[in-house]
């Protein structure tokens, strides 16, 4: 097994629960704040971490710390990377308070001169490395992370940083954007793909502009995206043309126009999907106007699972749902509709690891604080 550390983004249980369905031969040993630790049977790099929407960073462990000296370690590391040259590297710490690189990086370089080893960090201001740093010294310096819970300490080198220029790329660079939709971030889609925990075909059921079809072809599933709107099939073609040549997409897609609720004879081995939303995720709205759009989408959401229903569709469902929040904070969720997908026999499956029996491990959360519209996903078998 190899014990293998992810640096979380921004929604940590998003993240968790992305790691826990992608890698279900994995074990979690533990979890942080903003970070997680799993003994792996594969070795990750920078390929997997392409994949991953809700890992920064992923890191191989070198060795666990209890009570000892992490400078050693540190030092040990780089020591074996010696070949005479001045030896670039950084370090960055979590759960540990980012003032304490200061004395980390110095207490380190000065164990280096005194074994006449050449080196230079380049942590700026003795902060944790960036993405952008690290890009300045792949493949010819290192990134050493530590990690603190309680007593323990764990020193791990970086495997893969993520690539924030390629994700700007794709949800920026892109021909056709339909402003009047709900924009689903590549990071989001990338996550909701992972949470099917299938290798195989992927349908997008609310394509839209085909920004999930886009990150499922570039993790290498074959694709189907279809939408009620043949305007939004006919751009999302225009967006997948795009990116074949531009990420060197090889996997292939089916595109087509087609209402959700309705019968069809597409093979496929799991749904992931953002379902309308319903309105701008910025505009604040009245609660006699916003009642009304939860019908419409209710009666939506609800012909659509009957459909699947009908179909005897036994394939895992991942879905994310609107809910809303009031000028006073107050969030209205889908509850009506849960319940009546869950009369029609499909059940919701956990989400998290038993690592974090403290969370809602039925539903996760993605949203903004500037935000009226939040998303709340969602895993659904029939049973």
């Amino acid at each position: 097994m190899h014990s293998t550390l992810f640096i979380l983004g921004t929604h940590r249980t998003l993240s968790v629960a992305e790691l826990f369905l992608r890698y279900p031969k994995g074990k979690f040993i533990a979890v942080g704040q903003d970070w997680a630790l799993m003994d792996l049977p594969i070795e990750l790099g920078q390929k997997d971490l392409d994949a991953l929407g809700g890992t920064i960073k992923v890191a191989t462990v070198l060795e666990e710390v209890t009570g000892g000296n992490v400078n050693n370690v540190l030092a040990s590391a780089l020591a074996q990377r010696d070949t005479g040259t001045k030896i670039e590297y950084g370090v960055s710490v979590y759960g540990i308070a980012e003032r304490q690189l200061r004395p980390l990086l110095i207490g380190l370089k000065k164990t280096l001169q005194k074994s006449e080893i050449k080196s230079r960090f380049i942590n700026n201001n003795f902060q944790n490395i960036t993405a952008a740093q690290y890009k300045s010294i792949r493949g010819k310096g290192v990134e050493y992370l530590v990690v603190k819970e309680g007593a323990r300490h764990w020193v791990a080198e970086t495997m893969g940083m993520q690539d924030i220029d390629a994700y700007s790329k794709r949800d920026y660079g892109k021909p056709f954007r339909d402003m009047k939709m709900g924009m689903l971030p590549p990071k989001l889609a990338q996550i909701l793909i992972n949470l099917t925990g299938v290798s195989g075909t992927i349908w997008d059921p609310f394509c839209g502009s085909g920004a999930l079809v886009m990150e499922g072809l570039l993790m290498g599933h074959p694709m189907i995206g279809s939408d009620i709107h043949a305007e939004r099939v006919e751009g999302a073609k225009k967006n997948i043309e795009w990116a074949r040549p531009e990420f060197g997409i090889k996997a292939k897609a089916e595109l087509l126009a087609h209402d959700a609720t309705k019968s069809h004879t597409l093979s496929f081995d799991a749904i992931a999907a953002e379902a309308d939303l319903g309105m701008p995720h910025s505009q604040q709205i009245r609660p006699d106007i916003l009642n009304k759009i939860m019908s419409d989408l209710d009666q939506l959401y609800l012909r659509f699972f009957q459909n699947l229903k009908a179909m005897r569709c036994d394939k895992p469902v991942v879905i994310a749902l609107p809910f809303f929040r009031h000028a006073d904070g107050r969030e209205q969720f889908m509850e009506k509709t849960l319940r009546s997908i869950e009369d029609l026999g499909f059940k919701r499956t956990p989400l998290l690891p038993d690592i974090l029996k403290a969370e809602d491990r039925l539903s996760l959360r993605y949203s903004r604080p500037d935000q009226s519209v939040g998303r709340a996903v969602y895993r659904f078998l029939l049973s």
